[in-house]
């Protein structure tokens, strides 16, 4: 029988280490086009990019940390355990990430969001839409533009993301431990 506490705490270490290696890596990422200005150059572009960075990173952290987890516990990891840890790491990751933009926006650039409120805001004049429904539009965006709204999006989000990526990696890492072992 095997020592569940260790194993509780050895998956929590790892979640801590590689949640906090994916959040820090996405927030360098999302800092890196904001200060080269791409964000506001080329917006579907970087979209896409930022899109499939998020992709690529999330899948590579977590195969590495469910093979390190597996690696720690004898060769073996199930389904759920991967799925649990994967879940966990988002977690981590989301509370780095939304914590690294949150001094970052709060404390070194607070201009960020008045830039994304200036493009968003010559996007809707394009569309032709009315002032009035700009100035409704920016009351509902300025709401959730604020640092401690972001910061509660990036968590959410990121534990949403890592967990329907961590459904097909736990599958994919799994390795049951025999039945009658």
């Amino acid at each position: 029988m095997e020592n569940t506490s260790e194993t509780a705490a050895s998956s929590s270490i790892l979640a801590l280490k590689y949640g906090f290696i994916n959040g820090l890596l996405s927030f360098l990422f999302s800092t890196f086009v904001n200060l080269l200005g791409w964000n506001e150059q080329f917006q579907e572009s970087i979209g896409w990019i930022s899109g499939i960075w998020s992709l690529v990173l999330t899948v590579t952290i977590s195969v590495l940390c469910l093979r390190e987890y597996r690696e720690q516990n004898g060769g073996y990891i199930s389904y759920g355990q991967g799925l649990g840890l994967t879940a966990l790491l988002g977690a981590i990751s989301g509370l780095a990430a939304g914590g690294f933009n949150y001094i970052y926006i709060q404390f070194i650039d607070n201009t960020v969001i008045q830039r994304q409120m200036e493009i968003a805001r010559e996007r809707m004049e394009d569309q032709g839409l009315t002032a009035s429904q700009i100035q409704s539009a920016e009351e509902m965006t300025s709401f959730m533009m604020n640092p401690g709204m972001q910061f509660a999006i990036v968590v959410v989000m990121s534990l949403i993301f890592n967990f329907l990526i961590g459904l097909i990696v736990a599958a994919v890492v799994k390795r049951e431990r025999p039945i009658f072992e």
